[in-house]
């Protein structure tokens, strides 16, 4: 069975996870992100003055991540519809989206328990302000390889009529290659545009990560509408 309708369910179920996502930045007030510059006082203030903003941004982060899953799946589907009777790269995916959902449910929660105990010892909050966002950041392995999968199967498509459009393996490419910078330089950093809330640490990996999926979207309906209309012949 196509289970078309259920597919375009898990599709826009992507659309979701983005807005919630997004939307935690700004309920937490984290949007410019504070770098990693700010004094231990200003980063402790940060967490004692916004302890709402912070909680209920978080909370809204992890709920994105429901919506994630759903997306990934029907991304596997059509990339076993290229390769049929042994979808390797498909499973890949599915692995290395999962994954990805995992390094996104993670932030969250540490962020929350940062501000669980504001009153707590300045040095521990510090500290534990540099892991959240390290693990906000910094985690690029699982979409790096979640997109070169998702290239490489469109690549591989040598059908009549492809599943998948070549530009959205050219655009999957290049949205890898935008991740590896910010990732790969974060830890040697504390300002300018490598440091966690710099240009090629946050808001470029931040901006594609949310186009991603709409250009997934995009390329996934007709995809599905093709898949259906096959069917019914």
């Amino acid at each position: 069975m196509v289970n078309a309708d259920v597919q375009r369910w898990c599709t826009w179920s992507g659309i979701v996870a983005v807005v919630l996502f997004f939307a935690a930045f700004f309920i937490a007030h984290f949007i410019p992100p504070p770098g990693p510059y700010l004094t231990q006082n200003e980063v402790v203030a940060m967490y004692q003055q916004n302890a709402t903003g912070i909680r209920i941004g978080m909370v809204c982060m992890m709920a994105s991540t429901m919506f994630v899953s759903p997306f990934v799946a029907v991304v596997s589907i059509q990339l076993r519809r290229i390769e049929g009777a042994t979808p390797i790269l498909a499973y890949t995916q599915m692995s290395t989206g999962t994954v990805g959902i995992v390094t996104l449910l993670i932030p969250p929660i540490m962020f929350l328990i940062t501000v669980f105990r504001p009153e707590r010892m300045p040095e521990i909050t510090y500290l534990m302000n540099d892991m959240c966002w390290f693990l906000t950041a910094i985690a690029w392995p699982p979409f790096v390889m979640q997109y070169i999968v998702v290239a490489i199967a469109i690549f591989r498509d040598k059908s009549t009529q492809p599943v998948f459009p070549r530009w959205v393996a050219y655009f999957n490419v290049w949205v890898a290659v935008l991740f590896l910078p910010g990732g790969w330089l974060l830890a040697f950093f504390k300002s300018g545009p490598f440091a966690w809330n710099g240009i090629f640490t946050f808001w470029i990996p931040g901006g594609l990560f949310a186009i991603w999926f709409v250009v997934m979207l995009v390329a996934l309906l007709p995809a599905i509408r093709r898949q259906e209309l096959e069917a019914q012949d």
